[in-house]
Formats: C-alpha cells, structure tokens, sequence
C-alpha cells in the first residue's frame, strides 16, 4: 500500500538550488582558481584615541610590491596579486584550493584619517596599517609605500 506524501515545491527548490551550487562549485572552480574572480584578504579593523588601525591577513605574497594601500580620508582599499610559488600546468593539478590571482578589498573608516601620514608595514603575511585621525578637510587620496 502506498501512502500518501503532501508535495512541498519550496523544499524541491531548496533541493535543486543546492545541487547547483555544488555542480557549479566542482565545475568551475578551475576559473576561481586560475583567477578569473578576485577575493578580498581578511582584515581586522580598530580605532583608538589617536589613529585607525587595519590588519590584512595576506600570505603567499612573494613581495611588497605586490601589494597596493590607497587611503583617503573615509576609507582604505588594498589591492594585489597572489602568485603561484613554481609553474604547473593547470591540467596537471589533482585537487587545488589555494587562491592564486588578483585580490582586492575597500573598507570604509570608522573615523577620518590624515592618508598623507599613514604607514603601512609587511611583514610574515600580515599587512599592518596604521592610520592617525585627523580634522576634517579635503577628500584627497594617497598610494602609501610599503616597507
């Protein structure tokens, strides 16, 4: 004997959109990979009394020169590249889940800064910002050397 099943078309919805989402994520993930799509570094972000403070989480980046800072008065982005250490052709890879490509991230600030005097340091694959508050003024924008 058969019983009867109240049909739920949500639930099939549910069920077919996670299919896709795993069918898209095996078939494309050489794209992802090879770096057709950017992703943006984790980072944490503080204020204190004098300054703002970002920390970028970047490693495998083989040189500072790899890394682009610009900070206006309200916001902060980091721009780069991620290489691979050595050339494998991408059909000779088994299973690859590290990201190699471009990357790029903008966060607003919580307070103003003065971009002109920001420092930036690159050190064991974290990228330390610091930014001092300043007065209100001009929107003005500046590339900050990495050292």
């Amino acid at each position: 004997m058969m019983s009867i099943m109240r049909w739920d078309p949500l639930g099939e919805i549910s069920s077919l959109r996670n299919q896709m989402n795993r069918f898209f994520d095996q078939t494309f993930r050489k794209s992802i990979v090879s770096g057709s799509e950017s992703f943006g570094p984790r980072v944490d972000l503080f204020q204190t009394d004098a300054e703002v403070v970002a920390t970028a989480e970047i490693p495998g980046v083989a040189s500072k020169d790899d890394i682009e800072v610009s900070v206006t008065q309200d916001s902060l982005s980091l721009r780069g590249v991620l290489k691979r250490s050595h050339d494998i052709d991408e059909e000779n890879y088994f299973h690859s889940e590290r990201y190699f490509g471009s990357f790029s991230r903008t966060l607003p600030l919580p307070a103003e800064v003065k971009p002109e005097e920001t420092k930036a340091v690159y050190q064991n694959g974290l990228l330390e910002i610091r930014m001092p508050k300043s007065e209100k003024g001009l929107k003005n924008s500046y590339r900050i050397p990495i050292q």
